[in-house]
């Protein structure tokens, strides 16, 4: 609210890769000594998880999870999953193809002011990206 009025502005929104806190490590089991069997490990940055939630309530700023490996439905279940957790700092999740695809959409959301990824990243997003928030 301004002013004793509603606000009709949109809520700045900064969107926040999964490969920021997670770590997905592959390991490597042998079934009967013999058959390999490959399992993902996904583990969860706990401390950056926090240091988002903590981001966003003193900045009043939304964040969305996007992520290039997963798809709408995994995302729905990782979302779930943070909630139990009791730490959700994102409001909204979408799953993209690839870097490319988000970064074409970018210019035609203007509620999105930055872009939060990996180092190795940070130049495709132009002056949306940030290495920090």
């Amino acid at each position: 609210m301004k002013n004793g009025d509603i606000s009709n502005e949109l809520p700045t929104r900064i969107i926040v890769v999964s490969d920021v806190f997670l770590q997905t490590e592959l390991k490597v089991t042998k079934r009967f000594k013999v058959i390999p069997v490959v399992k993902t490990d996904t583990n969860i940055n706990r401390q950056t998880l926090s240091q988002l939630y903590i981001y966003t309530t003193r900045k009043g700023v939304t964040l969305e999870l996007a992520s290039f490996d997963m798809n709408e439905e995994d995302l729905g279940e990782f979302m779930d999953k943070l909630d139990n957790m009791g730490t959700n700092p994102f409001r909204y999740y979408s799953s993209y193809e690839s870097v490319s695809h988000l970064v074409a959409e970018l210019p035609y959301r203007p509620e999105v002011v930055g872009v939060l990824d990996i180092q190795s990243r940070q130049l495709r997003y132009g002056h949306w990206g940030l290495d920090q928030l």
